[in-house]
């Protein structure tokens, strides 16, 4: 995507007259507004009437020179209004405060929630997409009152004119930059006199409670993310084959991804063969892959703002050597093991534990560790047993599983081809499986069970073919 700057000087250079660009939404299944406004709703009542509270959706970033990232909105802003553009400010005051009345601005209504968007410009939407306006976002997003973010700073002003006693706002970004940057600069500039006034509060701890258990309609779009991120794996399974590039089963994850409708990835994709199967957050993908590699593929899609979390660890030519074996039935027995456990009212440490003793006395059983009492096995295994999924690929969680939360699982066995004493043949061997498991009424659910974990499974499926061993002509 160019730069909005680089767009316009084309349009000033051009001779084509832009026509009204009504905005459409194209999307079937996103959430409804009646939910978002359920949340905000929800955080109203927490914030009380005493107070007000300020989001600001997140900066536009440069990739390089005029060419822009594409645009992701900030997690707690779209929870609450389910706006996907930049340079958007959402104000909610639980008391009400006086607006301009749409129709006749001679006249003033009270609302509890304005949200501050960019002027519909046609020209630009000519080259950069339709814009929602002030119109489209009450109408598609439910929004109760809208304004053009011009707006904010005088209707801000007199928000805080309400009697109120608290001001709540999110820490500001340090990437702020733009037209967002200089919006949200009429808070922060004025921010340490606010402090003589108001109370100024943090609202996200009350947003991230509220996240913590998913409702139906967000468990039905991480669903669809991991079922999307599950058929990816098989995929690039019956794919892999020696001598291609660890960035050729990169794409086919990317393709099954935009072929089933994912927005993006949640995370870059990360796929690692042999010494690279070892390295956690392995994202160059430009490898070789050969006969006799173990490969360690990390890679999730993103689908209307929610991110799975999924990992297999398959045989680059289909069939597990001994070695390979041996590490994986490990992991694989370590988190079954864990999955097992899940259910509401269980502590998340101690499924984590149950996790770790069977590492620890599998590492010890092949020779890796000398003692499982101590802290030894961490040289093989680094990291957590997992996290939640939600908006955030690591998401908002509580230390005692509830019924709707949503964890990954996945231990692993990473084995260094610098660590002394390890047996030769386990080297540069690099072994995780996460999945995406719903916490349920009485137990759990393997949300990514599609893709298989077991060995004689994964051997059985790669002895087909996939869309990655297409010729392309």
């Amino acid at each position: 995507m160019k730069s909005t700057a680089f767009c316009w000087l084309l349009f000033v250079v051009s001779f084509g007259v832009a026509q009204d660009l009504k905005y459409i939404e194209y999307e079937t299944d996103l959430l409804p507004p009646a939910w978002h406004q359920a949340r905000r709703d929800t955080l109203m009542a927490q914030l009380g009437d005493s107070a007000i509270a300020v989001f600001f959706s997140s900066p536009e970033r440069t990739r390089n020179n005029d060419v822009e990232y594409q645009y992701r909105q900030d997690d707690n802003f779209y929870y609450l209004s389910g706006f996907t553009e930049p340079n958007s400010i959402l104000l909610l005051a639980p008391r009400g405060i006086s607006v301009p009345a749409i129709d006749d601005a001679s006249k003033s209504i009270t609302t509890r929630e304005v949200l501050f968007v960019q002027p519909r410009n046609l020209q630009m939407e000519q080259w950069t997409g339709r814009r929602y306006g002030p119109e489209g976002a009450t109408k598609l997003r439910g929004i109760g009152y809208a304004a053009l973010n011009t707006k904010f700073a005088e209707i801000f002003s007199s928000a805080l004119s309400q009697n109120i006693k608290y001001l709540y706002v999110p820490r500001f970004r340090d990437d702020f930059s733009g037209l967002i940057a200089k919006l949200a600069g009429v808070v922060k500039d004025s921010l340490e006199g606010l402090k003589k006034s108001y109370e100024v509060k943090d609202p996200s701890a009350l947003i991230r409670r509220m996240r913590v258990v998913k409702t139906a309609e967000e468990i039905q779009l991480l669903t669809k993310a991991t079922e999307i991120s599950a058929a990816a794996h098989r995929q690039a399974m019956m794919s892999c084959e020696p001598g291609m590039g660890e960035y050729e089963l990169q794409a086919v994850y990317e393709y099954v991804f935009k072929k089933m409708g994912a927005e993006s990835n949640g995370y870059p994709c990360i796929v690692g063969a042999a010494e690279n199967s070892v390295i956690l957050h392995y994202e160059s993908d430009r490898r070789k892959i050969n006969a006799g590699d173990v490969l360690l593929a990390d890679c999730a899609a993103e689908y209307h703002g929610y991110s799975s979390d999924v990992t297999r660890t398959y045989p680059v030519n289909g069939k597990f050597s001994k070695a390979q074996k041996e590490i994986y039935q490990i992991v694989l027995d370590a988190q079954t093991a864990a999955i097992k456990m899940m259910k509401p009212g269980v502590a998340w440490r101690d499924v984590s534990w149950k996790s770790d003793s069977i590492l620890k006395e599998g590492m010890y059983r092949i020779g890796l560790i000398s003692d499982t009492s101590g802290a030894e096995y961490r040289k093989f295994y680094m990291h957590g047993l997992g996290h939640p999924v939600g908006l955030d690929v690591h998401d908002a969680g509580a230390p005692v599983l509830q019924e709707g939360m949503l964890y990954t699982v996945e231990p692993g066995i990473y084995v260094m081809d610098n660590i002394e004493g390890v047996p030769p043949q386990y080297k540069n061997i690099g072994v995780r499986i996460e999945d995406v498991v719903l916490v349920t009424k009485d137990g759990s659910k393997n949300l990514s069970a599609g893709a298989p974990r077991e060995i004689a499974e994964i051997e059985k499926l790669m002895a087909k073919k996939g869309i990655g061993n297409q010729p392309l002509k």
